[in-house]
């Protein structure tokens, strides 16, 4: 049992580590990697699961799908995408062990089952997309205008800012200089601009919230 929990823990803190490099990477999914801590850590140690439930990285990128919002479909579609290609690649290594790419045939048949049927789907134009494509409910946006970003990372960490507490939701691009805030209740435009200010960018210009 204890050789089984520390597998557990070591796949746990693998998936943490992935999924952080997915949230700061456009190219890798933070989806998968995050579940399989989730999973593993439940498994292993309450206090892991503690404190991975609490942190930022599952707040903002699983928190949503735990409790049973779904995803999209551009989401599911991504994440079959690259596991798909990832099982290729163990498919093609494994041209000489024929049980080997039995299994992995099976899994990768549960897999696109799974999030074909067993995730449920939220559809909509005018439902927000949130982190690595995870959808929420919400029932304000605003739209922030903002000055001095300058990558990917720029904006995962203006996103991260906004995203104060598990209350609200954030999308930033970057490339346009847009952050958009969602949430049931939005703050004061001072103290979104304060956040800005705080994470080291400028606000150009903060919209009025708009009911979705």
């Amino acid at each position: 049992m204890k050789i089984k929990k520390a597998l557990y823990i070591v796949l746990g803190c693998i998936g943490v580590g992935l999924g952080a490099l997915g949230a700061a990477l456009p190219l890798l999914p933070a989806f998968p990697f995050l579940l399989l801590a989730a999973f593993c850590f439940a498994k292993s140690s309450q206090r892991l699961n503690d404190w991975f439930i609490n942190t930022k990285l599952y707040k903002n990128n699983l928190e949503t799908y735990v409790k049973g919002q779904g995803m999209t479909w551009k989401t599911k579609i991504r994440i079959m995408i690259m596991v798909t290609f990832l099982m290729g690649i163990g498919f093609i290594m494994m041209s000489r062990v024929p049980v080997g790419r039995i299994i992995l045939s099976g899994v990768w048949l549960f897999h696109i089952l799974y999030f074909t049927f067993g995730v449920k789907t939220i559809k909509g134009a005018d439902v927000p997309e949130l982190s690595d494509g995870i959808a929420a409910p919400c029932t304000y946006c605003c739209r922030i205008k903002v000055n001095g970003m300058k990558c990917e990372n720029c904006a995962e960490k203006l996103r991260c800012a906004l995203c104060q507490e598990g209350k609200y939701s954030a999308k930033v691009d970057f490339k346009s200089g847009i952050a958009t805030v969602y949430g049931d209740t939005l703050p004061e435009k001072a103290f979104l601009a304060d956040i800005v200010r705080r994470a080291g960018f400028k606000t150009d210009e903060i919209c009025e919230p708009i009911k979705l």
